[in-house]
């Protein structure tokens, strides 16, 4: 049984933006919700579980004026329903990832005290599930096309319920090219991929989007990249890609 720790939070994304640097405290929960049902003139209260789920996301850390950094991502957005995805166990290829396709940014608040660092605030109520998925392809960097089938994720056998693919990309550099164009593989074998779904081209950065399959799920998941254009020479992209298998 492995333990983790604050090191082991490996990334926070919110729709392309990576905001963990700034971020002290990340509190998650889930809640069945229940309805009292005691009559009248009962002495003690009795409950009963309605069968629907919620879930909340707090996080607390410094305020940050970064381009891209975590006031840019939450400043205006209040009321704007966000993509958000962080990694409690490393960034590595295979852990777990929360995975949160439809999280409603409720707030986001400044706080400045005397003598301390100004702290900067935000919570998320989830519209839909708080999902627990497989990292396909970890928060790096890749030059040029490529894929990540000598790193495939291994479900042990094939699932029949669908799944739900998240992106998140944080940095991309074109270099003339017209974008990049990002794509789940499954396979039974681990040899033969095939595409499972294909993201919308990608041009620019601070991007997320999650893709919902029905139907089969092969055994073995991987990503593929590449970038289309006529120039070009050093083309960047850093990005995630998270799988839930429903």
């Amino acid at each position: 049984m492995g333990k983790y720790g604050s090191n082991s939070v490996a990334f926070l994304l919110v729709d392309g933006y990576s905001i963990l640097g700034a971020q002290t405290e990340l509190r998650d929960s889930q809640e069945a919700m229940t309805e009292e049902t005691h009559p009248l003139g009962a002495s003690w209260a009795e409950v009963e579980a309605t069968g629907v789920k919620r879930g909340t996301l707090e996080q607390n850390g410094f305020y940050d004026d970064a381009a891209a950094g975590a006031h840019a991502a939450l400043v205006s957005t209040p009321g704007q329903s966000r993509i958000v995805n962080y990694g409690v166990e490393g960034n590595t290829i295979g852990k777990n990832a929360v995975c949160l396709a439809g999280a409603m940014q409720t707030n986001y608040n400044r706080v400045a005290s005397r003598g301390e660092l100004t702290k900067a605030n935000a919570s998320y109520i989830v519209s839909g599930d708080v999902e627990e998925g497989k990292i396909i392809h970890d928060l790096a960097t890749e030059s040029g096309d490529g894929d990540s089938t000598a790193e495939s994720v291994d479900n042990a056998a094939s699932s029949a319920s669908g799944a739900n693919l998240y992106l998140q990309v944080t940095d991309l550099d074109l270099d003339g090219l017209a974008s990049v164009v990002i794509s789940v593989v499954h396979s039974d074998d681990d040899i033969s991929y095939i595409t499972l779904d294909t993201f919308t081209a990608v041009t620019a950065a601070q991007t997320a989007e999650v893709k919902t399959k029905t139907g089969t799920i092969k055994r073995y998941l991987a990503v593929e990249w590449a970038f289309t254009g006529l120039v070009g020479e050093s083309p960047t992209v850093k990005f995630m890609v998270a799988a839930v298998r429903t």
